[in-house]
């Protein structure tokens, strides 16, 4: 039995050691390669703008960092959610970032992070400030907060640099040069916080030339944000407030004049013979657009050739914006910087002279028309057209006004065309009241603008040469208009106040006289007038008839006391003879 038992265990034994190696066996075949994610282009993320439309959204307009911070988490949970990058369900395990992707959400990952810890720290920092006492633990927990946030940014850095475009690259180095910023500041180490700090803002304004306006609005928002910061660097490290350069310093170098590539006094020269070439036939289609204008004098204005300009305009301006990202901020972009704000000025100068148009033949409509309220008026000239004309033209002269190297000139010539479209706009609110029916305010809207408007004389073209002449033509003949229309107004105030006199006057007897003229006119719809209500009717015979006699079937009073006395008698009766026949059957 023992020899047995012990040959029972070596077999076991022999058992298994034998199994693995035929398991291993068995199972042993090529491993599969991992599927390496195919190439992508590269992704293309606006960092500075996005933060700061979620920020303004998520409770920083208020300054409310807990609020932002808890949205970020919120966020990011759902990144981690739906790109399955999870750590853990019950202890916590680090998951690996991976390198390759096809996905740009995982760009959004650190970037929510790096938000998120900036928001903690700023949060530790505002509530250390508002406490009755100084709070040291605070002091570093919101530092290391910052220096986390520093952490994912210089992350995010580098997953841009791998995978997204040239532009996204140096977003993403502002964006950490700006948390390096925040973070040596409240270290406060002065100079490394000043030339992070610095960075970021020489990478921000070099965004704002290669932007549009929704875009650059943000930027300069977040250039606001560096402000304080800088100048408390500055103010540590004893230095006096640094001068901006203009174009006046860095346009000075301009190699030769071409035709009429001047900016504000300025040489244009533009690198790229591509572009300048390009530049230079939308230059000669708005020449030849110009001098079909102005051999049409006050025919339809070709709108449509005005709408091809602008669109080679725009990709003109669009191959300068990416020479200048490719150029990056450190390299010389003056030359970039003029050709772009000069191209900029033309465009805007065509969109400008098209709405100029566009009012000019509206008006032209308008000086045929003697009454605004009738249908067919209302169909061909509408005065809600003619405001929104205006509003177009304002808005081109604030972006005009908003462009580098404005002189004193110009901002002068610039206010006076602002002022003819608002006078213009004037004009147009009051008819649009006249529509309506509220005479008192189009009458006093005529009066103020008969006081305010000015006769226009001859001047000399000015910077704007293209301009010059569509607003006088339209200047000149302002004053005549608001009169004109001024005496049609009062007219109809004066009629309406005597029909409402007639109205309220009793009509005499030639008046209610019927006429056969006024059978055959009548207006639609009727004036509302008082009617009679509808009447009562009253049963006039209910009166006359007699009510019957019913004392003979009623029965009489007296009666009924006497019955109810013999009733209660007998009861009486009754229930003492009850009793005794009781009493007396008992044995």
């Amino acid at each position: 039995g023992v020899a047995f038992f012990l040959l029972y265990l070596h077999c076991l034994h022999l058992r298994s050691c034998v199994a693995p190696i035929g398991s291993k066996m068995e199972t042993e075949s090529p491993e599969p390669q991992e599927e390496q994610p195919s190439p992508h282009e590269p992704f293309s993320l606006k960092i500075l703008s996005t933060v700061q439309v979620h920020r303004s959204l998520n409770g920083l307009r208020h300054n409310d960092h807990l609020r932002y911070r808890q949205y970020c988490s919120r966020r990011l949970r759902r990144l981690y959610v739906a790109m399955r990058f999870k750590h853990g369900k019950k202890h916590f395990k680090q998951a690996t970032f991976p390198e390759n992707f096809n996905d740009p959400k995982w760009i959004f990952i650190p970037l929510v992070q790096t938000e998120r810890a900036w928001a903690f720290g700023v949060q530790l920092k505002a509530d250390n400030a508002a406490a009755a006492a100084f709070n040291a633990r605070w002091r570093h927990h919101s530092e290391r907060k910052f220096a986390k946030a520093c952490k994912y940014a210089e992350h995010l850095e580098s997953v841009c640099k791998a995978h997204c475009d040239q532009r996204t690259q140096l977003e993403a180095e502002a964006y950490a040069a700006f948390m390096a910023g925040v973070w040596l500041v409240e270290r406060e180490s002065w100079a490394e916080a000043k030339t992070k700090l610095a960075r970021c803002k020489k990478l921000c304004e070099h965004f704002i030339l290669a932007a549009d306006q929704a875009e650059a609005s943000a930027l300069r928002e977040h250039l606001q944000e560096l402000g304080p910061m800088l100048r408390e660097c500055r103010y540590n490290l004893g230095e006096a407030e640094e001068e901006e350069e203009g174009l006046s310093k860095v346009a000075a170098s301009g190699k030769d004049v071409r035709g009429d590539m001047t900016y504000r006094g300025h040489a244009v020269s533009i690198p790229s013979e591509k572009i300048r070439s390009k530049v230079m036939m939308c230059l000669e289609s708005a020449k030849a657009l110009q001098a079909d204008v102005d051999s049409e004098n006050r025919g339809p204005a070709p709108t449509e050739k005005y709408g091809e300009i602008s669109v080679d305009f725009g990709e003109a301006l669009k191959d300068i914006h990416g020479e200048m990202i490719a150029a990056g901020a450190d390299a010389d972009t003056a030359e970039w910087r003029t050709a772009e704000a000069f191209i900029r000025e033309v465009s805007l100068c065509l969109s400008a002279e098209r709405n100029l148009m566009l009012l000019r033949s509206h008006l032209t409509k308008l000086d045929d028309t003697e009454d605004v309220n009738t249908i067919d008026s209302r169909r061909n000239c509408r005065p809600e057209e003619g405001m929104r004309f205006c509003e177009l033209i304002k808005d081109d002269l604030a972006a005009l006004a908003e462009l580098p190297e404005s002189t004193p000139e110009l901002e002068d010539r610039l206010a006076t065309y602002k002022k003819a479209i608002l006078d213009y706009r004037c004009l147009y609110l009051a008819l649009c009241h006249t529509a309506l029916g509220k005479l008192l305010e189009a009458a006093a809207l005529l009066d103020m603008l008969t006081g305010r408007i000015e006769e226009a004389g001859d001047t000399d073209p000015g910077p704007l040469p293209r301009l010059e002449g569509l607003f006088q033509h339209i200047q000149q003949q302002l004053p005549s208009r608001v009169a004109r229309w001024r005496c049609r107004v009062l007219v109809l105030l004066a009629k309406s106040k005597k029909s409402k006199k007639n109205e309220t006057e009793e009509p005499s007897a030639e008046d209610t006289q019927p006429k056969a003229k006024q059978d055959l006119l009548a207006t639609f719809p009727p004036k509302f007038r008082d009617i009679p209500c509808k009447p009562l009717l009253f049963d006039l015979a209910f009166p006359c008839i007699e009510p019957p006699d019913l004392e003979a079937i009623l029965p009489k009073k007296q009666e009924g006391k006497g019955r109810q006395a013999v009733a209660a008698v007998a009861g009486a009766l009754g229930g003492l003879g009850s009793r005794l026949g009781g009493w007396m059957g008992r044995k």
